[in-house]
């Protein structure tokens, strides 16, 4: 996708193509697009890929994550917000991961892992708790963790 239309469009013009407006973030059709098109975006074109999540953060997707993941409860739905978690875990820098750490997130989705029976949801949350943990070699948030109950 991304090399397709880097030739022809903006850089702009494509993460407008690729992100659902603010408005619609949170919708079904609004989280599957975001998903999918983060899937689509090949993983050696990582600085776009982190210019997108920039953009999604932006769009202050760690703060109203609590409230959309508890407000829906469509297993889908909910496989595709935790991968986008992840991949904000994944690729968000130190004030993003810092974000995450300090609105509550990391705590809802250890209770969220601890009571989930859908596979990919448990992965999806896995993978944000081990980014965090791990934060590009800065491992300041493990005691944090610890304190979450992570590895109790």
């Amino acid at each position: 996708l991304l090399n397709k239309y880097l030739g022809s469009i903006e850089e702009s013009e494509l993460l407008q193509l690729l992100l659902p407006p603010t408005n619609e973030m949170f919708t079904e059709g609004g989280i599957v697009k975001l998903t999918s098109n983060i899937k689509a975006i090949p993983v050696r074109e990582k600085e776009f890929r982190k210019q997108v999540i920039r953009e999604v953060v932006s769009a202050n997707f760690i703060s109203k994550f609590i409230e959309q993941y508890d407000s829906n409860t469509e297993e889908v739905y909910r496989r595709n917000l935790t991968y986008v978690m992840a991949t904000v875990a994944y690729l968000g820098d130190k004030a993003v991961i810092s974000s995450l750490v300090k609105s509550g997130v990391i705590k809802h989705l250890i209770t969220t892992w601890e009571h989930s029976t859908d596979s990919e949801v448990m992965f999806n949350i896995s993978a944000t708790l081990q980014n965090v943990a791990y934060d590009k070699g800065d491992f300041s948030h493990v005691d944090h963790l610890v304190e979450e109950g992570v590895l109790t």
